[in-house]
């Protein structure tokens, strides 16, 4: 008796055992199979500052759409420029560097500088309008803003601020010297459109006491890295800010001290204020 039902349980376990395999061994196959469908044979689309490696199709790939050929043609323009040292950046200045990697990784957010200023010239009805960046560099980001006027064929002036030089201040919420940045360099690079510029070079908020600036602006970009001088500017140039104008900052997402002085401004405006994956953040005047 006891024979018989050690040998039935043999059974029964072994029977439970090869199901068990089975199941495992069918697991194992769709998982690996839906995996293989939904992820492994995507090609991966995008990756870069600030934000995650996606599949999805970035606008750039699309060209049916008419505003999205401009924007590649206008990023393969600035990489044969950089190509055939045109145009300097000397923020990436390092031996090896693929400027072409980095423009690339740029995209999104040189895309969302780009658009933006497309959506105030198509809501604006005047013949010439008043662009403003705080914050220059080596004008990398004025650079799509430019051609956006310029692919528009409105009348335009740019009015640009930037010490281009080693900030020496003990300000402890300054992140960068800056030591790197030359004024003549970025005069260079935005040759083509010296008609169009006017440049306020200085600290901020003391070159506004001694230059040449707007009495009103449809758009605005904010790239400081400095709390007390985006402050300073907010304060300075959005009374001068017309409707339906934008402002746009840089690194709005990425630091928290920078994010909550811009927050503390706007709390009793009206307007829409959008936070983007990129860190950037863009206000839209009401």
């Amino acid at each position: 008796m006891f024979e018989i039902e050690r040998i039935l349980n043999a059974r029964e376990k072994k029977k439970k055992t090869f199901i068990y395999k089975i199941k495992e061994i069918l697991k194992k196959k769709f998982t690996n199979y839906f995996d293989h469908r939904l992820f492994k044979k995507k090609k991966k689309t995008f990756g870069g500052w600030g934000l995650f490696t996606t599949d999805t199709l970035p606008p750039w790939q699309n060209l049916n759409n008419k505003e999205n050929l401009i924007f590649k043609e206008l990023n393969d323009k600035l990489i044969q420029k950089i190509n055939d040292k045109k145009f300097i950046l000397s923020q990436f200045q390092y031996p090896d560097t693929d400027y072409k990697k980095i423009i690339t990784e740029l995209s999104w957010r040189h895309y969302f500088v780009f658009n933006s200023i497309k959506m105030v010239l198509k809501k604006s009805n005047k013949q010439k309008i008043n662009i403003v960046e705080c914050g220059v560099c080596d004008g990398l980001t004025i650079f799509f803003a430019l051609n956006a006027c310029n692919n528009e064929k409105i009348n335009f002036l740019a009015y640009l601020y930037d010490a281009w030089e080693k900030l020496d201040s003990k300000d402890e919420d300054l992140r960068f010297k800056y030591s790197y940045l030359d004024f003549d360099t970025v005069k260079k690079n935005l040759k083509e459109f010296e008609d169009n510029l006017i440049f306020n070079k200085g600290f901020i908020p003391g070159v506004f006491k001694k230059s040449i600036n707007p009495e009103s602006i449809d758009w605005i970009h904010i790239d400081l890295n400095s709390i007390e001088a985006t402050k300073s500017s907010l304060d300075y140039f959005y009374e001068r800010l017309n409707k339906g104008g934008i402002i746009l900052f840089d690194d709005y997402g990425g630091f928290e001290d920078t994010r909550a002085i811009v927050d503390q401004f706007f709390r009793d405006k009206s307007g829409h204020f959008i936070n983007l994956p990129t860190g950037q953040g863009i206000f839209v005047n009401a």
